[in-house]
């Protein structure tokens, strides 16, 4: 069984491996581990797509998922159709793999969790690095199952957006982890996470 500390290793590898499934600007990577199959999700990059996509914050209702992120929301069912569509061919089975991502990638891998737990493809568990709120109630109770462990960094302000009164939320309690740098914004990247967990297991 890997442990965070891996998962988060494999989230950073999302930004400079070739990706597994490619659905425009979103790309996943799927790799094993001794008895487990893990799809990690690529977080944000200097692709202007990326950025539209964060920014695409308005909600957007979905027949499984309620209200979400609307970028988020069309990268999860993008991504979902590419998996479903073209990536079982090879033999890969979603069903009960480890869903991971950073920042952007976390929070489309719990949507794609959502929609995986909905047709009874449930993950074994999403761990998530500074990600930010994706969806609202519906989504916490789809999820409710399902084994989360969201960190966050520091003073990473990621995990804080957006922000909408009564609408987007976390779907598990977040997991504070590290010490917060001088500048908050050091606390977001993947490698201030692996560092992070890096200590935690040091005094452990």
């Amino acid at each position: 069984m890997v442990d965070d500390r891996e998962l988060a290793a494999i989230a950073g590898d999302t930004y400079v491996a070739a990706p597994t499934w490619r659905a425009g600007d979103v790309h996943a990577l799927f790799t094993r581990r001794p008895g487990l199959r893990i799809i990690a999700v690529r977080g944000t990059t200097a692709d202007p797509s990326d950025w539209l996509r964060d920014l695409s914050a308005m909600p957007a209702h979905d027949r499984d998922l309620g209200f979400c992120h609307q970028g988020f929301l069309t990268g999860a069912r993008s991504l979902f159709a590419e998996i479903i569509g073209h990536g079982a061919a090879p033999g890969i089975s979603v069903r009960g793999a480890v869903l991971t991502g950073h920042s952007m990638g976390g929070a489309i891998a719990l949507l794609l969790a959502g929609v995986l737990t909905a047709r009874e493809m449930s993950p074994r568990a999403v761990v998530t690095f500074g990600a930010p709120r994706c969806g609202s109630w519906k989504l916490h109770r789809l999820l409710r199952r399902v084994p989360l462990r969201l960190y966050r960094n520091g003073d990473d302000p990621v995990p804080d957006v957006p922000w909408l009164p009564g609408l987007y939320l976390h779907p598990r309690a977040l997991m504070p982890i590290g010490e917060p740098a001088f500048d908050p914004l050091a606390d977001h990247p993947i490698a201030a996470y692996r560092r992070a967990l890096a200590a935690i297991e040091e005094t452990c």
